[in-house]
């Protein structure tokens, strides 16, 4: 099974390029699993979610993307 939770914050003012037009940040945090394909689908989908429901242009949306378990070996029990 595969779950993604998005949480949105409208409390939290945003600036790019120091107008106030619509902008928007995404931080995924991943726990393994994500490669560039799934990164690359997320962010896509996220954009896209954006634009259409909270008309944030697909060049004012950054998204980090960090992957928790990245240069860590597997826990051996």
């Amino acid at each position: 099974m595969q779950l993604v939770m998005v949480v949105l914050k409208g409390s939290v003012p945003i600036s790019f390029t120091g107008t106030k037009e619509p902008a928007a940040f995404a931080q995924l945090i991943s726990m393994g699993g994500i490669n560039k394909v799934v990164k690359k689908n997320l962010i896509t989908s996220l954009g896209a979610i954006l634009h259409t429901h909270l008309s944030i242009p697909p060049a004012r949306f950054f998204c980090h993307v960090v992957d928790t378990t990245a240069g860590r070996q597997p826990s051996k029990l």
